[in-house]
């Protein structure tokens, strides 16, 4: 099967750290199929310089990676980012299908990337998917604008991927028909997250903690909604209560430098590392070395992370938001209420005085194997759907891409 995947949120040489959830599904669906990927990059970013090449896994297995340039108008006319995105990727889009069709057209994030993938899918006559993330069905409908984007995109795509029932049922309640909404939960790469000695991942990294020092990682993107804020301010009422934890912040954003200072402020600043991005072949040695991992958002889908975190022996604290109820065993968990300083440090306690750990290390997480095949699956069934209904897939030579 030819698979055409759309999607501003992948990876590239200088920033291996972004979407490796999108590049771990498209490498274990390139195994035994052709797979090519449209990711556009902000003109912005190309004005500042930087420019994009082809992560060195895509390259290796075969997946060819395009990174046009996308131009829009940023904060407004945002209905129309969709047609202004289609429009930036067309010329990338003729490069990459001149002798080449898209059986089914698989997109993240539901707009614009996903109105990229409904377009896509109706100029090949083939299958579009997207997959929403947490936000687009959680967040953006609540925009006046955006948010009728969303739900037009949902209703017209053949069929919405949710990773979690908690996304299917808020796309049920945007009124996607629920037979077009499918779960199917991300997996994590065995060999690359299991569990490992905690001194000799450290000792890899680097690090040397002082006598009854602890060590919590943080995973994402410094920006607002991530309330690293709260998790700061946690950490100084942990040391006023005798327990030192290391916070080793693995990410970068716009709010970096504002809570770089809030850690000189609040007295901590000896205990929050802001490490920056790290790249996913070394994420795994950061989950063993840590005694948990903590997540401290206002708002998420089902963030892989945790899942990684689990799979690698490492705990995890979370807020209480999305769908991360549904992988919070609490044999090795803690769910806390949100934006709740004390809250989330009794769930660090918790953590560091249990045998969350023990449990943790015992743990079978779900694979990308069986992630693939469940895509194919729908994929397969969708195709098969299409045929039966008289909607043969197009030639090379019959597409077009004018519209």
């Amino acid at each position: 099967m030819n698979i055409l995947f759309i999607s501003e949120t992948f990876p590239d040489a200088a920033h291996p750290a972004m979407g490796t959830y999108n590049l771990a599904l498209c490498r274990e669906l390139a195994l035994n199929h052709s797979v090519k990927v449209i990711s556009p990059r902000s003109w912005i970013d190309r004005l500042r310089g930087r420019h994009s090449a082809a992560e060195e896994s895509a390259r290796s297995l075969g997946i060819e990676v395009l990174y046009p340039t996308r131009w829009y108008t940023p904060g407004f006319a945002q209905a129309q980012y969709g047609g202004q995105m289609w429009w930036s990727m067309k010329s990338a889009l003729q490069t990459l299908c001149h002798n080449w069709r898209p059986d089914a057209v698989l997109s993240y994030w539901a707009h614009p990337d996903g109105e990229c993938g409904l377009r896509a899918g109706r100029m090949f006559q083939a299958p579009s998917a997207v997959i929403v993330g947490g936000s687009d069905v959680l967040l953006l409908p609540k925009d006046r604008i955006r948010g009728e984007c969303v739900r037009r995109i949902l209703r017209e795509s053949d069929t919405v991927i949710t990773v979690s029932d908690g996304l299917r049922d808020a796309c049920l309640q945007l009124g996607v028909p629920g037979e077009r909404v499918r779960t199917i939960r991300q997996g994590i790469d065995p060999e690359t997250f299991y569990p490992g000695s905690q001194a000799e991942a450290r000792s890899r990294l680097g690090l040397t903690l002082a006598t009854g020092e602890t060590m919590a990682v943080w995973v994402g993107r410094l920006v607002g909604l991530k309330r690293v804020d709260v998790l700061i301010r946690a950490c100084r009422l942990l040391q006023a209560q005798g327990q030192r934890v290391r916070i080793c912040l693995l990410g970068d954003g716009p709010c970096r430098t504002e809570w770089e200072q809030l850690a000189v402020n609040e007295g901590v600043s000896d205990l929050i590392h802001f490490i920056g991005p790290v790249g996913h072949d070394r994420l795994a040695d950061w989950y063993r070395a840590a005694d948990l991992t903590v997540l401290c958002s206002e708002s998420e889908g089902l963030p892989n992370v945790l899942r990684e975190s689990v799979a690698c022996g490492t705990p995890f604290v979370s807020t209480d938001v999305g769908s991360i109820r549904e992988i919070a065993e609490p044999k090795f968990s803690e769910l806390v209420r949100v934006n709740e300083i004390p809250n989330l440090a009794q769930g660090i306690r918790s953590i560091l005085q249990g045998s969350h750990r023990e449990a943790a290390q015992r743990f079978t997480p779900r694979t990308w194997t069986e992630t693939a095949q469940d895509t194919l699956a729908l994929f397969e069934e969708l195709v098969t759907r299409k045929t039966a209904q008289g909607q043969p897939p197009l030639s090379v030579a019959q597409t077009s891409l004018s519209h």
